[in-house]
């Protein structure tokens, strides 16, 4: 019996690593999936203007967008845009940090 438990317990602590990852990603890419209204795959200026209604104003979004656009084709790739959800994680963890 404790051999089960032992074994179950152990299955959890792997697993959940695992779902909480999983659980990002998807939370990610639904973000660019929400913002790419359209549909083509990636997030043009004015979807990304629209996204941050309520987040940013439309100068602050126009910058950010122009921050984000690396290769500057006037769109964002999912890449480009996970950057954005990236370097808040990373801000957030560089405040608690100090």
């Amino acid at each position: 019996m404790k051999k089960h438990i032992l074994t179950a317990a152990t299955a959890v602590f792997l697993i959940l690593p695992l779902a909480s990852h999983a659980a990002d990603e998807t939370k990610k890419k639904s973000a660019f999936t929400t913002a790419d209204t359209d549909g083509d795959g990636k997030v043009s200026l004015s979807e990304y203007v629209a996204a941050m209604q309520g987040k940013l104003d439309d100068t602050a979004a126009r910058a950010r967008f122009a921050e984000l656009d690396k290769d500057k084709n006037g769109s964002l790739s999912r890449s480009e845009f996970s950057t954005a959800t990236g370097a808040k994680k990373s801000g957030k963890k560089m405040k608690e940090a100090n």
